[in-house]
């Protein structure tokens, strides 16, 4: 009966693909940095803001090839995580094709950290096994894969999928959390990975805009 169960899952997400628009909202900074890890971005519900478009400049401009998903636009309507993952990684997988390093970083600022555990936790073999860190930036302890004016504009209503839960089944690679000064209230003692670290910047949910600083951390934990 699980077996059955499984073939149907797999057949319904690979119709749904094939029905759904699969054109990602994506910006890409390529340079032909090959030699280093390739750096996948989801950003937040601001979509590419200020803060996240400066972060990936700053990153590619310290020898990086970055590609970045707008999440405000993808995940406007709402999606499911098992097509989130099928649609992100057959994008990356293009990506990875061909590079000396086949290696990759994993970053999601504010959204995009809410989502990313969920992602990880439904990788392939192949994809996690070459995803050297994952890094989440501001995260919250809920989400629904799904944008809503309300939290945009400020709300913090509670969402139906637990992130911390989804952390903890992240697994046995490096996760960094990174949070500014002014947002400490995060349930950081729920965390069980013993390859964990927390990381604490000056500032609230954009660290004062010091891309800089968050692109030092980042790079030293790769």
């Amino acid at each position: 009966m699980r077996k059955c169960f499984l073939i149907f899952l797999v057949f319904s997400v690979f119709f749904q693909l094939q029905a759904a628009n699969t054109d990602l909202p994506v910006k890409e900074w390529l340079n032909g940095y090959t030699d280093n890890p390739l750096i996948f971005y989801i950003t937040g519900d601001g979509g590419f803001n200020n803060f996240s478009t400066e972060l990936c400049k700053t990153l590619h401009q310290a020898g990086y090839d970055v590609v970045a998903l707008n999440a405000r636009s993808y995940f406007w309507n709402k999606k499911s995580p098992a097509i989130a993952t099928a649609e992100l990684s057959a994008y990356l997988k293009t990506q990875l094709q061909g590079r000396s390093n086949p290696h990759w970083l994993f970053i999601g600022y504010s959204f995009g950290a809410d989502v990313l555990p969920f992602i990880v936790n439904l990788l392939d073999e192949p994809l996690k096994k070459e995803l050297q860190t994952a890094c989440l930036m501001a995260p919250s302890e809920s989400t629904d894969f799904e944008i809503h004016w309300s939290d945009i504009l400020g709300g913090h209503k509670k969402r139906d999928m637990d992130v911390v839960s989804a952390i903890n089944a992240m697994g046995d690679f490096p996760l960094v959390i990174i949070t500014g000064s002014d947002e400490m209230n995060f349930p950081f003692v729920s965390i069980r990975l013993k390859r964990y670290t927390h990381e604490v910047l000056p500032g609230g949910h954009h660290f004062d805009g010091d891309t800089e600083q968050v692109k030092n951390i980042i790079l030293k934990h790769i």
